[in-house]
């Protein structure tokens, strides 16, 4: 039920005062990730099988920073998602399906 709820609320909930960056270039598959780099010079990983979105959406610089605190985890794919609380917002990173959601992570 947890997995459910959160699934949901990821879905729906997106980050505050969000920025939108454009593909700049398809970096190649490493192992099982796709590596793309974006507008902002931040590079994003998506399954190897995808194709880079053409845009992703991120904090603007300078807002919605800070530590979160791991709250939860699901699998999509090949890769797992790791949920976060950062000052009541939640945040999301994907790691390799075999690798440990680090308890905090600076975002």
């Amino acid at each position: 039920m947890f997995k459910k709820a959160l699934l949901i609320s990821l879905l729906f909930v997106g980050p505050a005062n969000a920025w939108t960056y454009n593909l700049k270039r398809d970096l190649g598959v490493v192992g099982f990730q796709r590596h793309c780099l974006y507008s902002n010079d931040e590079t994003y990983a998506v399954n190897s099988t995808d194709l880079c979105p053409m845009s992703v959406e991120d904090s603007a610089p300078g807002f919605g920073g800070g530590t979160g605190y791991y709250q939860g985890e699901y699998q999509d794919g090949l890769n797992k998602v790791c949920v976060y609380d950062v000052l009541g917002e939640q945040r999301a990173i994907r790691v390799s399906s075999i690798s440990l959601c680090p308890q905090t992570q600076r975002f």
